[in-house]
């Protein structure tokens, strides 16, 4: 159990078109099934496959070296076009050995995701991991792998800024409006019932705010988005101007209309008063005459790209930080990797002890055993059983002790 025996085959974003690896996805429910052919047609000793919206990773343990033709049998399990599939060989990235884990402890710790800091990757390598050990599927080595990988990722996240900064729309989003410090009963009108206006609701609802009104171009969108609101009063566009007139104080709006769905004459319909405006679409959702109105504050797409560019920045600085996070936690694995083969090893040392205790207590001192009282032969009983459990767990203490100081020195 090596360590040159992690192997990994990485399709991302960096080298492959995301539609592409979309192609490799397999559902969750599904995952077992694949990894065990995968294991029993390419003779692993475990796997584990870590699938997200913009890579694929097969995370292998094998003691022979994951060659070319077996690369393609995997592939060719997706039955994938033969163009698409020669183009992914030609993409695909290897690793093996202490490469191997560094590259994974990279991408647990979002150094290789699209957005730097987002913590979401963390949970689903784990998931992979647990879902792989939960139908033993993993083998021994990937479990030390998954441990030593999402052990060094946690102290990535809670050692350094990497991730402190809100980079994602939904998040700086949601700041930008608890800035405002609104009261909680404030009248909210949210315009749009997509992903990330769903995201949004789901702080508010979360914060505390319940005078909500949801608009939407179709009724059953703006229904599923007010349930997590926790509101009754939804509606379509049609009924936008009867719901500017009631007089929200904030509009958080974000819809896939080409124009700006918010114009001067809406502007018109709402009563006087200070307004503030979440703008999350894009393009804008907020016109030029409407942006006339007085009292109103806008934050768009543009002022939160400047804010996310600069906390891209703060985060980029903690990257050093990281590395030298990322080689101790590679340090740790091997240390670990190395303890459990000397578990390995010894792993028989009970059971030839345990035979040399019955042998000594069933035949050789069995005559001596037989003249001593009850209480005597509980006396001995107990304390052969004593010195049984210290002459197996002595030497695997001393010869992990060794092996790991050998480490260290080296």
């Amino acid at each position: 159990m090596g360590a040159e025996h992690l192997q990994i085959l990485s399709l991302n974003y960096q080298h492959s078109d995301i539609d592409d690896i979309g192609r490799l996805h397999i559902a969750p429910e599904h995952q077992a099934e694949a990894l065990t052919t995968w294991i029993a047609d390419l003779e692993l000793q475990g796997m584990v496959f870590l699938s997200t919206c913009n890579r694929v990773e097969f995370i292998l343990s094998d003691e022979k070296y994951f060659c070319m033709g077996r690369t393609t049998q995997l592939l060719q399990s997706f039955q994938l076009p033969a163009a698409l599939q020669a183009k992914l060989l030609s993409q695909l990235q290897t690793y093996r050995g202490e490469e191997a884990i560094l590259h994974l402890m990279r991408v647990a710790s979002s150094l290789e995701s699209m957005v730097l800091g987002e913590r979401e990757i963390l949970t689903q390598v784990r998931q992979a991991f647990d879902l792989a050990m939960k139908h033993r599927l993993a083998g021994d080595h990937l479990r030390v792998v998954g441990r030593s990988v999402v052990e060094t990722a946690k102290r990535v996240f809670t050692r350094t800024d990497v991730s402190t900064q809100a980079v994602s729309v939904n998040s700086l989003g949601w700041q930008a409006f608890k800035s405002w410090n609104l009261p909680l009963d404030t009248p909210i009108l949210m315009i749009g019932a997509g992903a990330t206006n769903t995201a949004v609701g789901r702080f508010l609802a979360k914060a505390g705010y319940h005078n909500l009104e949801v608009i939407n171009r179709t009724m059953g969108r703006a229904q599923a988005l007010a349930e997590v609101l926790g509101t009754k009063r939804v509606g379509t566009l049609d009924d936008l101007d009867v719901a500017l007139a009631a007089g929200p104080r904030a509009i958080v709006i974000c819809t896939g209309s080409d124009d700006a769905l918010l114009n001067e004459s809406h502007a018109s319909r709402l009563p006087l008063g200070p307004l503030n405006v979440l703008d999350l679409g894009v393009p804008s959702d907020v016109s030029e005459g409407f942006r006339a109105r007085k009292d109103l504050h806008v934050v768009d797409m543009n002022s939160l790209k400047e804010i996310a560019d600069q906390n891209l920045a703060i985060r980029a600085t903690e990257v050093g930080k990281c590395e030298t996070i990322l080689a101790e936690g590679c340090r740790e694995y091997l240390e670990r990797l190395q303890a459990r083969e000397v578990e390995l090893a010894l792993i028989e040392l009970p059971n030839m002890i345990r035979a040399i205790r019955e042998t000594a207590m069933g035949e050789v001192f069995a005559e001596d055993l037989e003249s001593l009282d009850a209480d005597a032969r509980v006396v001995v009983d107990r304390i052969v059983a004593y010195l049984e459990k210290k002459y197996v767990g002595l030497p695997m203490k001393l010869a992990k002790e060794a092996v790991l100081e050998q480490l260290r020195k080296s």
